[in-house]
């Protein structure tokens, strides 16, 4: 399935994407859906619910039916700093700043089957950033979504692990920096991105795990 999106600006807001059953919007603070966002935060993962980082970041809202299914926020580093840019290796955010994104407070409501939507709502995400000239994506992820993320092709950089501030557990550094070689569940939003553009990346990426990973 090709993701169709409409010309937005990363920190718009409106309609950015839509199927059948489903939209994806870009919300900006104080929005309805935003408040929606934020009972979402509150209903699965504990500390505070927004911080300073939403405001210079594009928040991704998927809908089903009228109804918040997704949710996540995407940080690019040459606007502001990044959710627990402390924990990340500095060499990385220095050497990617211009190029960077970084997506975080990725949820849903809780229960079965809905991580299909998780995927989809990541897409439109991913397309809307590669048209806004990211070519990096470095987060934090819980240990316990490993299996998410690797899914999604998300590798984690080996010793780069900590105690989120937020939510008490540990999370893992991962990356991802896109080309047309990674199939999946990317398929046609990376199609048109050449290896060769990717490979100083990650790179520079595999580097920094194996050297911190070896110490």
């Amino acid at each position: 399935m090709s993701v169709n999106l409409r010309d937005l600006p990363l920190l718009g807001q409106g309609l950015l994407a839509q199927g059948d059953d489903w939209q994806v919007h870009l919300v900006r603070p104080g929005e309805p859906l935003f408040t929606a966002i934020l009972d979402g935060r509150q209903a699965v993962s504990c500390g505070p619910v927004t911080d300073a980082i939403d405001g210079h970041s594009t928040h991704y809202a998927l809908t089903q039916g009228g109804t918040l299914q997704v949710w996540f926020r995407v940080t690019r580093a040459h606007q502001g700093p990044l959710d627990c840019e402390g924990t990340y290796p500095p060499e990385l955010v220095e050497a990617f700043r211009p190029v960077l994104a970084s997506t975080s407070r990725l949820g849903r409501p809780p229960g079965p089957g809905r991580n299909h939507l998780v995927i989809l709502a990541m897409r439109c995400g991913w397309a809307h950033q590669l048209n806004q000239g990211a070519e990096v994506d470095l987060i934090n992820a819980r240990v316990t979504l490993a299996p998410l993320y690797t899914r999604l092709q998300y590798p984690a950089l080996p010793g780069w692990s900590f105690m989120h501030p937020r939510t008490g557990v540990t999370h893992d550094v991962r990356a991802l920096a896109p080309a047309c070689d990674i199939r999946g569940s990317w398929g046609d939003v990376f199609a048109d991105r050449p290896v060769a553009r990717a490979a100083p990346h990650r790179a520079r990426l595999a580097a920094a795990g194996r050297l911190v990973g070896a110490r």
